[in-house]
């Protein structure tokens, strides 16, 4: 039986001496359960509208568990910080009908694992991130989701140029017992998928919509090879979730929070992957990039970022180099709040800084600054400010954090 990693979820920054009971009792008034364990109630939770990560620590914060949650009537939800009239309204009417029992029989039916914030399994990378998925509903190999992971991303168009790297790279990488992780869609993701299987390596595949709707439906059976060799495929949908213009881009803070950076194969600079690319910003993870021919528009985005900072990769071996340069300090949740020096990403090898790029570190203090207090000390235009800030992220000066707030990189850190 499961035990909770109580340390793992101190991650989550949530209220001092916060302790899950893995089997706390929970009775309702309205037929949800009798008896709830932790477990459960994240899965009931996970099925409300609109329920994200964020509300829910608040939610912990105050009430004391997730079972808590369950329990509490609108009134007790009322009294919550930040949470008004109709959004108390709306989480009381649906957690009425949220009902784990169902998710864990159809579960059950399709051999799928459910992993929450209060198992053991869920991945410890995606457990640090701001905002983790309440439950993962896993087809495969469970372990997959906690090895040393690379994101391969791109285009839904790629280029034959495009299609042949993607491949290639996947499979250097899963040959070299790199996990790829990309998001099973037409284009990149998929020949990154092959690339891993053809060497007997591990890939997994985020989904946009629940494991029981499948997109696209051309790749169920890329989707059955990866679940069966060793990888994993996974949503943090309910069953019956079709995806949707919502939850692609949602998926994709899942695709970079598994993994210790992303590449950048194609993209244009309307792409979706750029979604991506900021998640993985804001993650602290490594960005890196591939050049395209000069006059691609598939490769543009990848251009864009290089520009500003990403790192160029044209082989297995620089992105491998990349990943070991990333073990030299542990890695800090972007959301903590104001700690010791933060060396998660070296800065080095140092890029290039313009003249606007060293002003605005020259006002950015050792604590953490909001990004208007920036604007106002640095006399700088707030959109040139913001595009310098995503620059110096990507170079890893700085750490862009949730709130509008900025926090510099350490490089003395380093050394020590």
């Amino acid at each position: 039986m499961a035990t909770l990693a109580v340390q793992g979820l101190s991650a989550c920054h949530w209220a001092a001496g916060y302790v899950i009971h893995h089997f706390r009792s929970s009775r309702t008034t309205d037929g949800r359960a009798s008896i709830v364990t932790e477990r459960q109630a994240f899965i009931a939770l996970n099925r409300v509208t609109g329920l994200g990560a964020v509300t829910v620590k608040r939610l912990i914060e105050a009430l004391g568990s997730a079972t808590a949650i369950l329990r509490a009537d609108e009134r007790v939800l009322r009294s919550v910080r930040g949470m008004g009239p109709e959004r108390a309204a709306q989480i009381g009417r649906e957690l009425a009908q949220a009902d784990w029992r169902d998710e864990e029989r159809r579960a059950g039916e399709l051999g799928v694992q459910l992993l929450t914030w209060a198992d053991d399994g869920y991945p410890k990378q995606l457990r640090e991130i701001f905002d983790p998925p309440l439950a993962l509903y896993v087809s495969g190999d469970q372990a997959a989701l906690n090895g040393t992971a690379v994101a391969v991303v791109g285009t839904r168009h790629p280029t034959h140029y495009g299609r042949e790297c993607a491949h290639l790279f996947g499979f250097q990488l899963g040959g070299a017992g790199i996990v790829v992780v990309s998001g099973l869609a037409r284009g990149i993701d998929t020949e990154a998928h092959r690339g891993a299987l053809q060497a007997k390596g591990r890939t997994v595949a985020v989904l946009g919509g629940a494991l029981d709707c499948l997109y696209p439906e051309e790749n169920r059976d890329l989707a059955r090879e990866i679940a069966t060799q060793g990888g994993a495929v996974i949503s943090e949908y309910p069953f019956g979730r079709q995806p949707d213009r919502q939850t692609f881009p949602m998926r994709n803070r899942i695709v970079s929070g598994l993994s210790a950076g992303v590449l950048v194969v194609e993209a244009s600079l309307t792409s979706g992957t750029l979604i991506t690319v900021d998640q993985a910003l804001e993650q602290g993870r490594t960005v890196m990039a591939m050049p395209g021919r000069i006059d691609s528009v598939a490769s543009q985005g990848c251009h864009k970022l290089l520009r500003s900072g990403a790192r160029l990769v044209t082989s297995v071996e620089e992105v491998i180099e990349e990943l070991q340069e990333l073990t030299l300090a542990p890695r800090v949740q972007p959301a903590a709040a104001p700690a010791p020096a933060d060396c998660s990403a070296p800065p080095g090898p140092l890029a290039g800084l313009g003249e606007e790029e060293e002003r605005l570190l020259g006002v950015l203090g050792d604590d953490e600054q909001a990004i208007d207090d920036l604007v106002r000390l640095s006399r700088l235009d707030a959109g040139r400010v913001n595009g310098l800030l995503v620059g110096l992220q990507i170079k890893r000066r700085v750490r862009l954090l949730p709130g509008g707030m900025v926090r510099k990189n350490v490089v003395g850190a380093l050394t020590k």
